[in-house]
């Protein structure tokens, strides 16, 4: 079932020293369902004293990652895999942490302590898999399912909430009843919830094969983290273009889109600001003017305040101000365009415009989206051909126009000079053309 080597190696030779050792979590999960598996997580009644003895006298590193929850990361072919004892929690002070952290003697016990039963399913060769609460049956029936009381467990740790977002998104399960009315009843603690960690599931859960079931039927929980976004609900934008409401364009937006964290992002949060710039005319049509700029800056208020990394918030701040503006499929508009933004820009932006387009009423979609990937052809060709948009790829440099007598501010702005005439091609990028025409 999972013939992972590095997995198998350290199961083994757990198994050889007395303990026994299994592969628990989603790794079992995805194993059985016949997902790709990335990370497998093992958990043993090996003390974690024990197990750096184990490895360590067999010339592994080991690395005291969670010594007080139980946990020690092993060195195996290049690879960091997490170990943990058998344990049980309790007293959850901030709805997410455990106070404290009992080892126990068996499998059972850890597993009674997990977020849903797909989760609670051990395997080791040996014994082939475990499951005491129904994920087997859950994972054939599409069933996301708590262990145990729902409410509890959730009040255990409130980021759970996020998770099975994550896995209904990512999966396509359905979510159980109980466990479907305690996410709705709980989902007020995620504002006790690191903002890091919230925005690494929302990440997750944007990613997800079934992303837009996910944030229509979970719209509570994705407005508990993003307020901003509620007053798009059900906001009817009185235009022919449009055959949704501002939150489900946006949904169908990021269906539409590629899936890449930033694209995704920007698309969520592209026109969070029409329901606040919203106007209608005399013939009852609604128009949105300045959204962009204002979405611009509430995008940077909401992911600062999850604590986005600069960069992402930059490219999603450009992408959403400029995401209705038109970029002819022309070569030198092209390259003008490349000179001021840059190709991530460029390449974001396309993605978001084709994604929008897909999202409006049918009429309005093939001629925008055609013009957008003709950009983006020629942005592609333009790059593959190493042709000249940015002052580091100008024949001539400062020196150059230095030794033709310039100075200061004058090299300056000769340079942007010939930058543009190498853009409009009206020069070649050549040395001798170049130092000819600033003659």
């Amino acid at each position: 079932m999972i013939n992972k080597p590095s997995t198998l190696k350290i199961i083994n030779l757990l198994q050889n020293y007395g303990f026994k050792a299994y592969v628990v979590g989603g790794a079992v999960r995805d194993a059985y369902l016949g997902l790709e598996i990335n990370d497998a997580d093992i958990t043993t009644s090996a003390t974690p004293t024990e197990v750096t003895t184990v490895f360590e006298s067999n010339g592994y590193r080991v690395i005291p990652t969670g010594i007080k929850h139980g946990t020690v990361t092993v060195l195996v072919d290049g690879e960091g895999v997490e170990i943990t004892t058998f344990r049980s929690e309790s007293n959850y002070v901030d709805n997410r942490h455990p106070e404290s952290v009992e080892f126990v003697d068996d499998v059972s016990g850890d597993l009674l302590r997990r977020d849903f039963t797909v989760n609670a399913m051990a395997y080791n060769e040996t014994e082939g898999l475990i499951d005491l609460y129904g994920g087997k049956n859950d994972c054939d029936s599409k069933i996301l399912r708590a262990v145990g009381n729902a409410n509890e467990r959730f009040n255990e740790d409130a980021l759970r909430i996020l998770r099975a977002l994550r896995f209904v998104s990512k999966l396509g399960f359905t979510v159980e009843k109980e466990t479907s009315k305690a996410i709705f009843k709980n989902v007020n603690l995620l504002n006790g919830i690191s903002k890091e960690r919230v925005y690494q599931e929302l990440v997750k859960i944007l990613k997800g094969k079934y992303v837009e079931e996910t944030l229509l039927k979970y719209k509570k929980v994705i407005f508990e983290i993003i307020p901003e976004l509620k007053a798009c609900d059900g906001f009817d934008q009185k235009s022919k273009y449009h055959a949704y409401d501002v939150y489900t364009h946006i949904v169908k937006t990021v269906g539409y889109s590629k899936n890449e964290n930033v694209v995704r992002l920007a698309c969520l949060l592209h026109d969070i600001a029409k329901p606040y710039s919203f106007t209608v005319d005399e013939f009852g049509r609604g128009h949105f003017y300045g959204h962009q700029e204002k979405g611009a800056e509430m995008a940077v208020s909401i992911l600062k305040g999850l604590k986005v990394d600069n960069k992402t918030i930059a490219t999603v701040e450009t992408v959403i101000r400029l995401h209705d503006t038109v970029i002819p499929a022309n070569r030198v508009k092209v390259k003008k365009f490349l000179s001021k933004h840059g190709y991530e820009i460029l390449r974001v932006l396309i993605e978001v415009r084709i994604a929008d387009a897909l999202a409006h009423a049918v009429t309005y979609v093939k001629e925008r989206v055609e013009e957008s990937k003709a950009v983006l052809e020629i942005a592609n060709d333009i790059i593959s051909k190493g042709e000249c948009f940015t002052l580091k790829q100008l024949a001539v440099n400062g020196t150059d126009l230095e030794k033709q007598g310039l100075k200061g501010e004058e090299i300056k702005n000769a340079l942007n000079f010939l930058l543009r005439l190498v853009i409009e091609e009206r020069v070649e990028n050549n040395k001798q053309s170049l130092l000819k025409a600033i003659k």
